[in-house]
C-alpha cells in the first residue's frame, strides 16, 4: 500500500530511483520507517562527499521532508523524527551542525535540534 510518504518521496525526490520499488515490494508499514531511513542515508553520503552539486541534492531533499513534515500528521511526524532526523543526526559533530542546519529550512530546524538534544 502506497503512502503519502511513498508517494511524495517516488514523486518529488530523484535518488529514490535506484531502490524504492525493492523496498515497497513487501506491505509492511514498517515500509515508510524503512524509506525514510534509507533517504537519511542518502543525504549522509552526499554530505560525507560535500561537493556543492551534492548539498543542493541534500537541501531539495530536506524540502521534500519538510512539506512531508508539515502537511503530516502526527504520525508522520513520528516517522521523520525518529527515521530521517534520527539517522541525519548520527553523523552531527560541533564543526559539522552550523553548516547543516543552514541546509533545513527554519521551521524544520527546531525539530531537528530537539531531535539531536533527545538523542
Amino acid at each position: 500500500m502506497k503512502t503519502k510518504i511513498i508517494n511524495t518521496v517516488q514523486e518529488w525526490i530523484p535518488e529514490q530511483e535506484v531502490w524504492i520499488d525493492d523496498l515497497i515490494k513487501s506491505d509492511s508499514e514498517m515500509t515508510e520507517y524503512v524509506v525514510l531511513r534509507k533517504i537519511a542515508k542518502v543525504c549522509i553520503d552526499k554530505l560525507k562527499v560535500g561537493t556543492p552539486d551534492d548539498l543542493a541534492s541534500v537541501q531539495e531533499i530536506i524540502k521534500v521532508i519538510a512539506l512531508l513534515y508539515n502537511g503530516g500528521n502526527q504520525y508522520t511526524r513520528n516517522a521523520i523524527e525518529n527515521e530521517f532526523f534520527t539517522e541525519l543526526s548520527s553523523i552531527e559533530s560541533p564543526a559539522s551542525l552550523k553548516e547543516h542546519l543552514h541546509l533545513f529550512p527554519m521551521e524544520l530546524r527546531k525539530e531537528y535540534l530537539k531531535t539531536i538534544l533527545e538523542n
